[in-house]
């Protein structure tokens, strides 16, 4: 009315499409700093890593993992008993009933299928219960495939006396890491075993211990081996050698002097580092699996037993979930780094918090849910392998007293401090060994994974149990 143009107002729309611009650029901002913050958290995790003295990758943990000087590594003189190992692969005739023959039973309900079948320890046939000699037909057949096998285990017993190994691998191929010598290691201290059973039955008690010292040797031959299955291993080869102690003890007896010598091997067996070792090697593997997720891998995991999810790398990596699950991932094997450096049961208690804390990762932690699972029961086969061990200590204590003395402890205290510097507990419960007197001989006994005192019930050849529950047993009846 005044002449001047009317005003119009501006549209609503360029406004709007500033406010979205702001609003994509800060949350662009934000997600940078999420990134950024995830990977600062990763690299400082990484660095602590080193500055404790460990390696964070594959590469380093190959370096790690030192190699013996030429001449000086025992696993050359393995290798090359392994190569000399005769297994009895000829076929049994069909109407063979040689395995009735030998043992009256068999541990399985199918016929044995070659002559190594025929044979306990390293085949399919049953030991004769711990007090009685082998029969006349299975020791001439022990001794035959022993015979066959002289070479691999003068090789065997060789080897023994280095106190480097490193077996030919190439760690820094992370998880891809073959490891052919492991099934090879089992075979070797089964030999062995069986070679000690024999020398006891035919009452060469120095040839018995020398056969199980070189068993122990084969084990620890494992324990640089930075990696969990090569833990696990070396823990089931300690085993077994320790399996062979209960029926030498039973059909012969020891000079003190070997006793002492058998007890110095498993004081050894149970005090190296080798499951932290197993722990440092295991997180370089699996940190090799991560990076190789931000180079284009992709992962097929499974959430439970019954579905399995495709995870393609490129989005894993950009929405930041695989760096948060680097993180966590870390976090949680810091945590069983140090329980592994525990004792039981106090290893027991932090295994314990530690698969909590695994089962409350995020569902889309995946290499983490995949990786972690059955990380705390590590902690548990070391307590019974620690179980294994303190029962065997004790048992070859018992029996220096009984030189000593003529005749059976009253209780482990007794045994100390002559025999044992202090009465070794049970890594289940913290309390004494169970130790019990029997009609003729003595057990003495940890609880187990199950923390109920059954009496010191044990599984018979079978793997079945005697009574309701079953302990860790060592039983001499003699």
């Amino acid at each position: 009315m005044n002449g001047q143009p009317e005003q119009v107002p501006p549209s609503g729309k360029p406004r709007r499409w500033r406010v979205l611009l702001f609003t994509l650029a800060g949350l662009l901002v934000l997600y940078a700093a999420y990134r950024i913050a995830l990977r600062v958290s990763i690299n400082s995790r990484l660095d602590a890593i080193r500055s404790a003295g460990f390696p964070a990758t594959s590469a380093e943990l190959d370096k790690w993992y030192v190699q013996p000087p030429a001449g000086q590594n025992a696993a050359d003189i393995y290798t090359e008993a392994f190569a000399h190992y005769e297994m009895w692969t000829n076929s049994l005739p069909r109407e063979s009933s040689a395995l009735t023959n030998l043992t009256g039973r068999s541990r399985h309900s199918w016929r044995p299928r070659s002559r190594s079948d025929l044979l306990p320890i390293v085949g399919l046939a049953d030991l004769p219960p711990r007090i009685e000699p082998l029969p006349a037909d299975m020791r001439q057949l022990v001794a035959e495939y022993l015979s066959d096998n002289a070479e691999a285990l003068r090789l065997l017993h060789q080897a023994a006396s280095m106190k480097s190994c490193r077996y030919p691998i190439d760690l820094s191929q992370g998880c891809d890491t073959l490891l052919p010598h492991l099934n090879k290691l089992r075979q070797a201290v089964r030999l062995l075993e069986l070679e000690a059973i024999l020398n006891a039955d035919e009452r060469k008690p120095q040839q018995a211990v020398e056969s199980l010292m070189i068993a122990l040797g084969v084990s620890r031959s494992l324990k640089e081996e930075p990696r969990f299955i090569s833990y696990l291993v070396g823990i089931a080869c300690r085993g077994m050698a320790v399996a062979g102690i209960e029926p030498v003890l039973n059909r012969t007896a020891l000079a003190d002097a070997d006793l002492a010598r058998l007890a110095s091997g498993l004081g050894e067996a149970e005090t190296d580092q080798a499951l932290t070792r197993a722990v440092v090697g295991e997180r370089c593997c699996v940190l090799h699996e991560f990076q190789g997720m931000r180079t284009g891998w992709t992962l097929d995991v499974g959430f439970d037993d019954t579905h399995t999810q495709y995870v393609p790398a490129g989005l894993y990596v950009t929405t930041g979930l695989l760096d948060l699950d680097e993180r966590n991932y870390l976090d949680v094997m810091e945590r069983f780094l140090k329980a592994s450096q525990l004792s039981p049961p106090e290893s027991l208690a932090a295994s314990r918090s530690i698969s909590n804390m695994v089962a409350n990762l995020p569902r889309l932690c995946v290499l983490s849910r995949m990786t972690l699972g059955s990380l705390g029961r590590v902690l548990f086969r070391a307590a019974r392998n620690d179980a294994i061990l303190r029962d065997a200590q004790t048992a070859l204590a018992i029996e220096r007293y009984r030189l000593a003395n003529g005749g059976l402890p009253d209780q482990l205290s007794d045994l100390v401090p002559t025999f044992l510097p202090a009465v070794l507990t049970d890594p289940f419960d913290g309390q004494p060994l169970r130790y019990k007197k029997l009609a003729k001989g003595y057990i003495v006994y940890s609880i187990g994974e199950d923390g109920a005192d059954n009496g010191g019930a044990e599984k018979n050849s079978k793997g079945l149990s005697y009574g309701e529950g079953t302990d860790i047993t060592f039983t001499v009846e003699r």
